[in-house]
């Protein structure tokens, strides 16, 4: 049985067609058309429509590109095509999640009980939560440490047999269709009917000099990970917010000294500010912004200036700790989906964004409020978003 196609020029979903059976070596005919043309009616008299691609096996049409990748997945086209002896290895999955962390994960859970064919992929497992100490605020643990919070999260979803790819970085998306395309760095290629985009943020770097040239040589962005390194040595902490005083509390019983410094007020829990303001190790320099890091090989200081008195000063350290929030990991999303200024991802009270098809949660999203519980939350409104947008397609 013959597959026929009809494309235009400048079609991208012809495009994708052609890719597709060229990477499943299935021969094809082409017919290039163009609207009111001959080659054009035609493809109107057999297939009854107008939008293209147009795929007929034999004198059957079976429609476009998403029709085209559902039949792969299930085995059917080769059935059609008198090909009984290849067998698919492209699955089409109702949804796809990209991110492992507590939005992810929550939303897998969901997912997989509306028995939904789910696969995860994500460079790692627990998200920004692996890089704080202990969480004291998620309802029903008056103290839990965070990599254990992960691995119940994990181990939850783990009961439910969930397929993943742990490791693998997303390479592109083509969020257009019905059927949607992921490619790993790798170069390997995932359909699915659904995408919901969990992945979280990345640590905002302050872009002064010295911080790039002494990473890892007493610059760190996480104070979970790098804390012990700095027993009875001196360190500088930037920042306002939550983070940077969750920081702070994880160098108390570590450091000598703590210097904190604050761009504004300070702006973390109040009951952060207490306990920290409680320790005569802890000097805060607010209304202050850090204009250098000093060193050479490693990290002997920083530099900063008044924002009052336009003064510049100096505080020898041993260790800088930048924590002054996130950047949303939405740089494969920018000219496909709508995001803010800072780059979240635009989504409404269901967590669409806008596409069809396509829902986004937790740190990678506009949502307000950058905790565990919410990320989990709208990670489980993606996932039932994502249920009702396949029934209303069927």
């Amino acid at each position: 049985m013959k597959l026929v196609i009809y494309t235009m020029d400048g079609c991208p979903f012809c495009e994708h067609t052609k890719s597709f059976l060229h990477e499943k070596e299935i021969e094809f005919q082409e017919t290039v058309v163009s609207p009111g043309s001959d080659e054009w009616r035609q493809m109107r008299e057999k297939t009854g429509s107008g939008s293209l691609p147009q795929i007929l096996i034999g004198s059957e049409p079976i429609g476009g590109y998403s029709e085209l990748v559902d039949l792969e997945s299930t085995g059917e086209l080769y059935e059609r095509l008198g090909q009984t002896w290849k067998k698919s290895d492209t699955p089409l999955y109702d949804v796809i999640i990209l991110g492992a962390g507590p939005a992810g994960l929550s939303a897998a859970i969901y997912t997989i009980r509306k028995l939904m064919k789910t696969l995860i992929i994500s460079k790692d497992v627990g998200g920004q939560v692996t890089w704080t100490n202990d969480v004291d605020n998620y309802l029903g643990f008056s103290q839990v440490n965070a990599a254990e919070l992960v691995a119940k999260f994990e181990s939850h979803v783990k009961t439910f047999g969930v397929e993943s790819l742990i490791g693998k970085n997303v390479g592109s998306v083509d969020l257009a269709g019905r059927i949607k395309r992921v490619t790993t760095e790798d170069g390997k290629i995932y359909f699915g009917k659904t995408i919901i985009i969990a992945t979280g943020g990345s640590h905002r770097p302050l872009n002064i000099p010295g911080e790039r040239e002494l990473l890892a040589k007493g610059v760190s962005y996480c104070s979970t990970c790098d804390a012990p390194l700095y027993d009875g040595a001196d360190v500088a902490v930037v920042g306002g917010g939550n983070s940077a005083l969750e920081a702070v509390l994880d160098l108390l019983n570590i450091a000598n000294k703590i210097y904190l410094i604050s761009l504004t007020p300070l702006t973390g829990d109040s009951f952060y500010q207490e306990k920290i303001g409680r320790s005569s190790k802890v000097e805060v320099f607010t209304e202050c912004q850090p204009t250098r890091i000093l060193g050479e090989t490693v990290v002997r200081g920083i530099e900063y200036k008044s924002l009052q008195t336009g003064e510049i000063r100096q505080i020898d350290v041993e260790g800088v700790f930048v924590e002054i929030g996130l950047l949303p990991n939405s740089g494969i999303f920018i000219d496909t989906l709508a995001t803010n200024k800072k780059g979240e991802i635009l989504v409404d009270k269901v967590c669409r964004t806008g596409v069809a098809g396509v829902f986004a949660c937790g740190d990678v999203t506009d949502v307000p409020y950058k905790q565990v519980v919410v990320a989990v939350g709208e990670g489980a409104k993606a996932a039932l978003s994502a249920y009702d947008y396949l029934l209303n397609q069927k």
